[in-house]
């Protein structure tokens, strides 16, 4: 199996186990995990966050945790930005697929779901090149009633392991999202592809 890596700051972007189910066990493993990264961003901005809400936080953590995962959601891995602690931590999703056989610019098209229709309005596709996984796409696709959601969604073809990858997120916060594409572009950058996880 194929790993999704980061060097992200790992103050701020936290990997989230996909594996977890409702039984006792998994519960307690949602709640060490949800106060071990409570505690890091608590770490992290206590200096100038006067009045860190520890318990607020873990719950956002924490219920992160029992959401997922989503069924309609497709991911191998995912991954939670934290970078903002007045802010319910930020899910990536991230997904590897096989080619279907079609040309290569198509396919990377749908793999960051700016092939097809878009009612809305039409997505704001760019090339997006990263040092790791080489030349790839960025996509910023609108939805809603008004477009007032996105989705940002990056894409690449690694010839080394014969795969799409790509990192996607949703917000229902359009302006929040595209402010911060600065960040979720050093973080898409810093990802590499490991077929020999330990």
């Amino acid at each position: 199996m194929i790993l999704f890596e980061s060097e992200a700051d790992p103050t701020e972007w936290f990997p989230l186990p996909l594996h977890w189910t409702d039984n006792e066990r998994d519960q307690d493993e949602m709640v060490k995990w949800s106060v071990i990264c409570t505690e890091i961003v608590h770490q992290r901005h206590k200096r100038w966050w006067r009045r860190p809400k520890r318990l607020a936080i873990a719950d956002h953590f924490l219920q992160l945790a029992e959401a997922h995962p989503i069924p309609n959601v497709p991911a191998h891995q995912a991954f939670v930005y934290s970078g903002d602690p007045g802010r319910v931590p930020q899910p990536f999703y991230a997904l590897t697929a096989q080619s279907e056989g079609k040309d290569q610019d198509t396919e990377l098209h749908i793999m960051v779901q700016a092939a097809g229709d878009h009612p809305v309005r039409r997505p704001d596709v760019s090339d997006f090149r990263s040092d790791r996984l080489g030349r790839g796409l960025r996509c910023l696709r609108y939805f809603g009633d008004n477009g007032e959601y996105g989705s940002l969604n990056y894409g690449w073809w690694s010839e080394e392991h014969e795969v799409y990858a790509t990192v996607r997120t949703v917000s229902t916060e359009l302006d929040w999202l595209t402010a911060n594409l600065g960040i979720f572009d050093d973080f898409a950058r810093s990802i590499w592809l490991n077929p020999n996880p330990e």
